[in-house]
């Protein structure tokens, strides 16, 4: 199975001549419209994202910081724009690297080599055994009862990431609040309550455990 990598970028004569590059080598799409970008990254689930600055609407700064909430797939930014600046953004927000245009086309196929051999890497070296046939890929923040994709919300992903990377130790109640909202005062004490509750039925409907262990009034933890 080929590496699949989608281009998002507005300049499509740009975009196709990218496209025609790698095609070779990989399998290859480019977004045509640039409403729905999260959507249709979600769809193709590519293994690396090449993403264009100035898009139409909103703008790869904006599109990066969504993709990262839902995926860890790498980013290789590629824009006309050359200042520190816009490169220390894009790498803050979840950017893996950056090209400035117009670039060498043996620059852009060798960078994305590297970070899809760094990608596979990484995805062979953060699989966890939970038990009760599960696997959690933390690249992604995918969840498998016997290689079947368990289905969690994006809050739910991200409730079960922060116990999984703590697993073996509790999590206060008011850390998970900070992790999920950036906030522990303005939510409701039931809203998590309801959020771990939704995630245990899924587990349990998934492996027979609810896996997510209380400690009544501190909070949560998985053994």
């Amino acid at each position: 199975m080929k590496w699949k990598i989608m281009i998002i970028e507005d300049d499509f004569l740009l975009a196709e001549q990218m496209q025609a590059l790698l095609c070779g080598q990989y399998e290859v799409r480019c977004v045509k419209r640039f409403d729905h970008v999260v959507a249709d990254v979600q769809a193709y689930e590519p293994h690396l994202v090449l993403l264009d600055i100035n898009l139409p609407g909103h703008d790869g700064f904006y599109w990066c910081e969504k993709l990262r909430i839902l995926s860890n797939v790498p980013i290789l930014f590629i824009s006309a724009r050359s200042t520190m600046q816009d490169t220390l953004r894009a790498i803050r927000l979840g950017g893996d690297d950056y090209v400035v245009k117009p670039f060498c086309p043996e620059l852009l196929e060798a960078k994305i080599e590297a970070m899809l051999r760094r990608n596979e890497q990484y995805q062979e070296q953060k699989t966890i055994d939970l038990g009760y046939g599960l696997v959690y890929l933390e690249n992604g923040q995918v969840l498998l009862h016997e290689n079947a994709k368990v289905d969690l919300t994006p809050a739910e992903r991200r409730l079960f990431s922060v116990l999984v990377h703590r697993k073996g130790c509790l999590v206060l109640r008011t850390e998970l609040m900070l992790d999920l909202w950036e906030t522990d005062q303005f939510i409701e004490d039931g809203t998590l309550s309801t959020l771990v509750s939704r995630l245990r039925q899924k587990l349990k409907q998934a492996c027979g455990n609810g896996v997510i262990l209380t400690a009544k009034g501190k909070g949560y933890y998985i053994e």
